[in-house]
């Protein structure tokens, strides 16, 4: 028994020996890589073939096959040609209108230049406020307005009132001086009769006004529609209006004066009141010249109450020229700030000037401030 197992151990030692020689690594040089992988290498797509196979009797080695390796497919990034930006999906902005509405400046309204007519022929029959509003500016405002011939004459009596003028025209005499320019120079012809002054042309316009002493004297006006019936058959298709005057100066020291009670507020007021009965609904005349408005307006500027040289006739500035821009203005139909005719003498107080006559033609019985 004791002799069996020895032979028995023998045995199992043969078996290890040979089982020793069959686990001889395969040659790496005849191909195939016996090299196993490992566990974290298998993640990869590489198949090999199993090793050598040993038979359990012999020591004969099967060779292992060769195997192709199978690269596996690459698990990096795709490889991209650098680019200096990333390229993005260019998407265009929307188009915005811009909503910024410009301030709209309405234009000031054109200035009226009124309808200057070709031919102006105006004789007045008055006395010296006649010339105040005539003598010294009318002709060249109408020249520089785009008036082509004009005529323009005075019949004129120091102090003449309605009553003088019916009598003189009635009996025919040779009581005015008579002024008269057709280029801006005036001729004066003394003892002259209102009859040879009707005859001389065909005139246009003829006016009329009271004396400025009594032209707030409602009964003074008694011989108006006398007289007017004697000029009108004289002066053919000419047309009639009347010269609103204006009220003295506050300090002024004419007698006439006196009618007032020497307040000019209630001699203004005599004027109009004195124009509304006699002259507004009179047919004989087509308009009132509102000269005495205009000169009252200007009073209520800065220039105040300096328009008179001498209590009552106007000066040859401010006061002259605010009377011809009424003339001017009534009888165009234009804005007094239209005028080009500006002289040097009053072009500082231009603007008060043409607010003060503007108003009073719109409202030629009622004072308008200036503003």
């Amino acid at each position: 028994m004791k002799r069996f197992l020895v032979f028995l151990l023998a045995m199992l030692m043969v078996c290890a020996l040979c089982a020793c020689g069959a686990e001889k690594p395969a040659d790496t040089d005849k191909g195939g890589d016996a090299t196993t992988t490992t566990a974290e290498e298998t993640t990869t797509t590489t198949t090999e073939a199993e090793g050598t196979t040993t038979e359990a009797e012999g020591t004969t080695t099967t060779e292992a096959p060769t195997t192709t390796e199978t690269q596996a497919p690459s698990t990096a990034a795709p490889t991209t040609k650098p680019t200096d930006k990333p390229t993005t999906s260019a998407t265009k902005a929307p188009t915005t209108t811009s909503t910024t509405k410009v301030p709209t400046t309405t234009a000031a309204p054109a200035i009226d230049k009124g309808n200057v007519p070709e031919r102006f022929y105006l004789l007045a029959v008055g006395n010296s406020f006649s010339v105040d509003a005539m003598k010294n500016h009318l002709f060249p405002m109408l020249k520089a307005a785009g008036c082509k011939d004009i005529r323009l004459g005075i019949l004129y009596i120091g102090g003449g009132s309605l009553d003088s003028h019916y009598d003189n025209v009635r009996l025919d005499r040779a009581k005015y001086e008579y002024y008269e320019t057709t280029d801006g120079n005036w001729t004066v012809t003394p003892e002259y009769k209102a009859s040879t002054a009707f005859a001389l042309t065909d005139w246009d316009i003829v006016t009329l006004q009271q004396v400025s002493g009594h032209s707030g004297r409602g009964i003074s006006y008694e011989n108006l529609d006398a007289l007017v019936d004697l000029i009108r058959p004289q002066i053919g298709d000419a047309k009639m209006y009347w010269q609103m005057t204006w009220a003295y100066q506050q300090n002024s020291t004419h007698n006439d004066f006196g009618y007032y009670n020497k307040d000019q507020a209630r001699m203004y007021k005599s004027i109009v009141r004195a124009t509304n009965e006699r002259i507004v609904n009179n047919p004989d005349f087509l308009g009132i010249i509102p000269s005495g408005t205009s000169i009252q307006n200007l009073r209520t500027s800065t220039l105040g109450d300096t328009l008179t040289a001498d209590g009552y006739h106007l000066k040859d500035s401010y006061g002259d020229y605010t009377a011809s821009l009424t003339w001017f203005c009534f009888f165009t139909g234009a804005d007094a700030r239209s005028t080009t005719y500006r002289p040097a003498e009053i072009a500082d107080h231009f603007d008060e000037i043409a607010e003060s006559v503007n108003n009073a033609i719109k409202t030629p019985l009622a004072i308008t401030e200036c503003t």
